[in-house]
């Protein structure tokens, strides 16, 4: 098959989160398969750099980044306007087979939407938990779907929610419950199987041997940072907390919070970590917090369980209904801090019950998420797609 995937921000544009990686991942894994992937994005890289608009191949993935009128806009307000993409679009969409746009609201989408329309190319849409209007400048999302963001859901082949709890989404968004099919995010196993020597991390930021709660993620308000600021100053004194991810919200905010609750001492803001950096940090954490809402999947938690280190999630969302389903982690009612640092107490506590914790989750990640199961699910799903379009085409 010839897949063409759309995706407002690509590798290595990490700090945009999960969407551009597990695009990526699924490429690769795609290609691994022998299929003949290209993916459509932006130069975006994040807030201040921007990535070569030249094509280039990552991977066996055939790459063509159009570049974005703003990197502000597209960083700061999630804003993409990739110019030449429309004549772009025009001329060759008709080149691929099938089309999978991952991420909602984004200028890429429409374009993308229009051209398959007027091709006969069938769309497969991935949300990433971005159906619901949530979070940042909801106002402003709900005019774009009144605009036509809701249509292209409609109009699309399939929907696929990365957890059931997804499925909801779609359905509050006019999908036919029949068109959505679950499969969820996956990791590369592979790359958990040499993980850095323990007490690299703790070297490097001066950390000693303090037990150590750690965050890794986007810092948006949604994510939960402040609650988990709160319950840290609720544990024992001799415990720090890592906060590794970059700034999308006033940095102002939550340092001023750390002053506030007396535990500026024993916070480390370390910005986005990647690649070993983030693995050394996962290898020397005790806990992993994630209390954040509505995280429809969430790979950051599975990532630390690989890691050796068990999480603290919430369990209003996709990334709660995973954990359960894993009994790698415990869960809390987002924003509750003293659930939240009851939780994270108990598991500082028992070295025993976090590595019962860690051998589940590595069970459950073995039998059900790695990208090579994943991608040959998506697979089977696309070529469905296209026997049903064929079937449609026929007199």
């Amino acid at each position: 098959m010839r897949i063409l995937h759309v995706a407002p921000s690509f590798a290595p544009a990490w700090a945009y989160g999960g969407v551009p990686r597990c695009t990526y991942e699924l490429c690769r894994a795609l290609v691994e398969l022998g299929e003949e992937v290209t993916v459509w994005t932006t130069d975006a890289c994040d807030a201040t750099r921007r990535l070569a608009t030249a094509a280039q191949t990552i991977d066996g993935i055939v790459v063509h980044r159009f570049p974005n009128l703003s990197n502000r806009l597209a960083y700061h307000r999630q804003l993409y306007l990739p110019r030449g993409m429309y004549t772009h679009a025009a001329r060759h969409l008709r080149e691929f087979d099938l089309v999978h746009v991952h991420s909602h609201r984004h200028l890429l989408q429409t374009v993308v939407g229009r051209a398959a329309r007027r091709a006969a190319v069938p769309c497969v849409f991935t949300g990433h938990g971005t159906v619901p209007p949530i979070e940042r400048y909801v106002p402003v999302k709900r005019v774009i779907d009144a605009l036509g963001a809701r249509r292209f859901l409609r109009e699309a082949a399939v929907c696929i929610a990365v957890a059931n709890v997804e499925r909801a989404h779609y359905v509050a968004a006019g999908v036919d419950p029949n068109r959505v099919h679950v499969i969820p995010n996956g990791l590369r196993l592979a790359d958990y199987a040499a993980l850095p020597t323990r007490g690299a991390f703790r070297a490097a930021h001066q950390l000693g041997d303090a037990p150590l709660v750690l965050f890794v993620g986007k810092i948006t308000p949604r994510k939960g940072v402040g609650v988990l600021l709160h319950a840290l100053a609720r544990l024992a004194p001799a415990v720090h907390l890592v906060v590794a991810g970059n700034f999308m919200m006033p940095a102002a905010i939550l340092t001023r919070l750390t002053r506030e609750l007396g535990v500026t001492d024993r916070v480390r803001f370390v910005g986005l970590l990647t690649d070993e950096a983030k693995l050394a940090a996962y290898v020397d954490a005790d806990v992993l917090a994630y209390p954040s809402h509505d995280e429809i999947f969430g790979l950051v938690p599975f990532e630390g369980v690989l890691c050796g280190t068990p999480p603290v999630v919430c369990d209003d969302s996709g990334c709660g209904e995973m954990v359960r389903a894993a009994d790698c982690g415990l869960l809390v009612p987002y924003g509750d801090v003293v659930a939240l640092a009851a939780a994270l107490t108990r598991l500082l506590e028992s070295a025993e019950r976090r590595a019962a914790l860690v051998a589940n989750g590595r069970r459950y990640a073995g039998a059900h998420l790695d990208w090579s199961r994943v991608a040959a699910t998506t697979r089977e799903l696309y070529r469905q797609v296209l026997r049903g379009a064929t079937a449609a085409r026929r007199p």
